[in-house]
């Protein structure tokens, strides 16, 4: 069923057309037929011009209930056949016909859309030859038979453009709903990825800080010295725990990368690593250049999961973060002198980062390295690509 003609652009520029070529049909007629004036015909003229200007604007604007449509198209044909003696066979009034038969291709479908131009161009001929002879009939329907050829060609280009601008309009809206619904599921993701880190680690600590209180209050009395040693380290853990909570509720803050370049945002991890402890080194290498929001969002994301990490598990003391610029990659590197990774399966952590990082054709390598310690290193294809 055709769709309702307000919303089209094409259909609209229809409306436009139809005003343009009736009132140029009526006002040319009006002008150089000076006999419409003597026989006094003009009236029936008029009233013609104005019927068919209806008809057809009607016809354009009810596409979307093709039955109505049909008898307008019909009548709207009727009409103009009709101004063609109304005119004396003026050279111009079959060239209203040329909007019936356009119309037709929207209204009907495309076999009785053939068979409705044919009848027009029939009936032109038959008028013609009942006026005029056989010649001037033949005439006529060769005429007017190529200008109907060629407005039914120019009528479904037009029809095919619309049909094109309406897919591309359409994988435009679902391309955006996608790219909406990916961000959404990485959200989610991110989110249950934190909340499980959160949960691990503060009932980790929590756990641990149950124990040492309860040496505290068995010996109190018994060992003050050990409730001492327990107290304290109680408090340590306490300590740690309340610092780990904060570094996932920055994880969950919005990006650091909003509002200062990269390296920046890495060294910021380095220097919030060392108040753990741990001496860091940061070196950046190749000339900082624009990389995309995802790009960036990724190596940051691999930065920080990589020394969360580290704090949490490889009992190291010391740690080499790298990020180097090259000619076609950008690359991070994070080594740190731990004990390494007894397990060879990554954890969740690691299994969201390969999955981000192959999302945008890069690399990771997550693995016990040769001289001790363990190794994360990601490499992502650069492409030039300003951030956005």
């Amino acid at each position: 069923m055709p769709r309702d003609p307000s919303q089209s652009s094409t259909f609209r520029s229809s409306f436009a057309a139809i005003y343009a070529m009736t009132a140029a049909v009526f006002v040319t007629a009006l002008l150089t037929q000076t006999e419409l004036f003597q026989s006094g015909r003009w009236i029936a003229f008029t009233v013609g011009i104005l019927i068919f200007g209806a008809l057809a604007d009607l016809t354009a604007r009810l596409m979307h209930r093709p039955r109505l449509s049909t008898w307008l198209l019909v009548g709207q044909g009727m009409v103009a056949l009709a101004l063609l003696p109304l005119s004396n066979f003026y050279l111009l009034a079959p060239m209203l016909t040329f909007i019936t038969v356009s119309e037709s291709q929207f209204v009907l479908p495309r076999r009785w859309a053939n068979v409705f131009t044919a009848a027009v161009l029939g009936a032109i001929a038959a008028l013609h030859g009942i006026a005029h002879g056989w010649i001037a009939a033949l005439q006529a329907g060769a005429g007017y038979a190529a200008g109907y050829v060629f407005i039914i060609a120019f009528t479904r280009m037009a029809q095919r453009e619309e049909r094109a601008r309406e897919q591309l309009e359409l994988a435009n809206r679902q391309l955006a709903e996608y790219a909406a619904e990916v961000e959404r599921l990485a959200t989610l993701r991110e989110r249950n990825r934190l909340a499980r880190d959160v949960h691990d680690s503060l009932g980790h600590y929590l756990t641990v800080l149950n124990v040492q209180l309860e040496i505290v209050t068995k010996l109190m009395e018994a060992d003050p010295a050990r409730a001492r040693e327990a107290a304290v380290r109680a408090k340590e853990l306490a300590s740690e725990g309340l610092a780990e909570v904060r570094r996932s509720v920055a994880a969950l803050r919005p990006s650091p990368l909003d509002d200062q370049p990269l390296p920046q945002a890495i060294r910021h991890l380095a220097d919030d690593t060392r108040e753990a402890g741990l001496i860091v080194s940061f070196e950046q290498t190749g000339s900082v250049r624009p990389l995309s929001l995802e790009i960036e969002t990724v190596l940051y994301r691999a930065a920080q999961e990589a020394l969360t990490n580290i704090r949490k598990h490889a009992h190291a003391s010391t740690v080499d973060v790298q990020l180097a610029f090259d000619p076609e990659t950008v690359r991070l590197r994070v080594h740190d002198n731990g004990i390494g990774r007894r397990e060879a399966q990554d954890d969740l952590g690691l299994l969201g980062l390969r999955e981000r990082v192959v999302a945008l054709d890069g690399t990771v390598h997550a693995e016990n390295h040769p001289e001790g310690g363990f190794l994360v290193e990601v490499s992502l294809p650069c492409g030039g690509v300003a951030n956005g």
